[in-house]
């Protein structure tokens, strides 16, 4: 079951933990909807919360077997019904509402004049809204992590030239050091060729 994190705003946690709950009680199968559709064929009798979280991915795949190859069409058409349930449960440790909407869409689609239709509608519609605001909090997440991976990028050249130029300035003064203490040795040079100059040509001070 998916659970808010702290990068989700307020409005959206709220929003989402009540469609959740919503889906919860869809998918417990306490709901007048059940009742509606009236008792399951055989193989589709199984409680789906006496399961295991880690037994799902194969009653998925058990339910998909049913709706493609069953002998009745009946079961067939209620099997995806039941497939969207699965992978919205509570149980699920894995759930995946993009599937529950297309196993939805097509079970309505079959069973369009069925008296519970509206109500079937009004589930796909949590479904569908619940999917649509997690793939939207998934994206919100994308993006920051991708700012953030750009502004520690950017940090990280504003250090390292803050560095050069550190480096930079301490060479200079490092030049400037050089500098004077040449002036200094080319002055004492020139006082002592004055000197030899001068004992060379015989005059004195």
């Amino acid at each position: 079951m998916i659970v808010p994190n702290k990068d989700m705003r307020p409005g959206a946690v709220g929003r989402i933990a009540l469609l959740v709950a919503m889906v919860a009680l869809l998918s417990s199968g306490s709901c007048s909807l059940f009742k509606s559709l009236g008792p399951a064929p055989p193989p589709l009798q199984e409680d789906f919360s006496s399961l295991r979280p880690e037994e799902f991915p194969a009653k998925i795949k058990q339910l998909e077997d049913i709706s493609q190859h069953d002998k009745s069409v009946s079961v067939r058409n209620r099997a995806l019904f039941y497939v969207a349930l699965a992978h919205v449960h509570y149980k699920n440790p894995s759930p995946d509402y993009s599937q529950a909407v297309q196993y939805l869409d097509k079970y309505i689609a079959l069973e369009s004049r069925r008296k519970e239709g509206d109500e079937i509608m009004a589930w796909k519609s949590v479904v569908q809204t619940l999917d649509t605001s997690l793939q939207q909090h998934e994206k919100l997440k994308k993006d920051y992590a991708q700012l953030k991976q750009q502004y520690d990028s950017a940090a990280k050249n504003r250090d390292l030239s803050a560095k050069k130029v550190n480096d930079l300035n301490q060479l200079i003064e490092s030049q400037k050091k050089e500098i004077e203490s040449l002036k200094a040795t080319i002055k004492r040079l020139d006082i002592v060729q004055q000197e030899i100059e001068k004992k060379r040509k015989g005059i004195k001070k």
